[in-house]
């Protein structure tokens, strides 16, 4: 009957399935080492590309290290040159100071003798009196020069003082450029597709050389 023949045609016998696998059955063992080299080759760059990740990111927080102790270095160097500048300020007054004070304690001798010539007549009166008033000058201006020096070296040390503590400061890293600065190997994940499996030598990234 009609239906007999359409159960008889739609049956697969045993020798169909060996025709069909004697068929088909290299295309699918192509497709599987098709697969599995695709598969090994994948492994392969992700693992590549990995390595060179932490590598990388390992260099650059030594970049950011070496960066930081070069200008703390640069810093100490700056810090250097003012302490010299204040200490040969300071120590020029300092001189000016000494010099001054010898020169009163002459005027001061000069004064307790009450005239010149004391081993002769005394001088004129209007003589004497030129003398008096220009040992008088003498002794305030060497007083001056003692407060000027005193008041140079003194401020020469507060202004050196505060240009260490509010203007050249030692550049010490906060704990938030440190953060910035140190990778994580779960960052490796974030990038791009391209980037994870990018097949050394043959696709670009688009990264900078080294000269560059």
């Amino acid at each position: 009957s009609r239906e007999r023949v359409k159960h008889r045609a739609t049956r697969i016998y045993p020798w169909d399935s060996l025709e069909l696998g004697l068929h088909f059955g290299p295309a699918m063992a192509m497709e599987g080492a098709l697969g599995a080299a695709a598969a090994g080759v994948a492994a392969g760059a992700f693992g590549y590309n990995r390595e060179n990740y932490m590598y990388d990111a390992e260099m650059r927080f030594e970049r950011f290290a070496s960066a930081r102790e070069y200008a703390n270095q640069q810093a100490e160097q700056y810090r250097g040159d003012l302490r010299s500048l204040a200490a040969l300020t300071i120590k020029k007054n300092t001189v000016w100071t000494i010099t001054a004070t010898l020169c009163m304690a002459l005027d001061i001798a000069l004064y307790c003798a009450g005239r010149l010539g004391l081993h002769g007549p005394s001088p004129p009166s209007w003589i004497m009196g030129l003398w008096m008033t220009n040992n008088a000058a003498s002794f305030a201006f060497m007083a001056l020069c003692v407060f000027l020096s005193m008041h140079c070296a003194f401020r020469a040390q507060a202004a050196s003082t505060h240009l260490l503590t509010r203007k050249v400061r030692v550049p010490v890293p906060t704990l938030k450029m440190l953060d910035d600065a140190r990778p994580f190997g779960s960052e490796f994940e974030q990038q791009s597709w391209g980037d994870i499996f990018r097949v050394p030598f043959v696709t670009n990234n688009g990264a900078p050389k080294t000269d560059e």
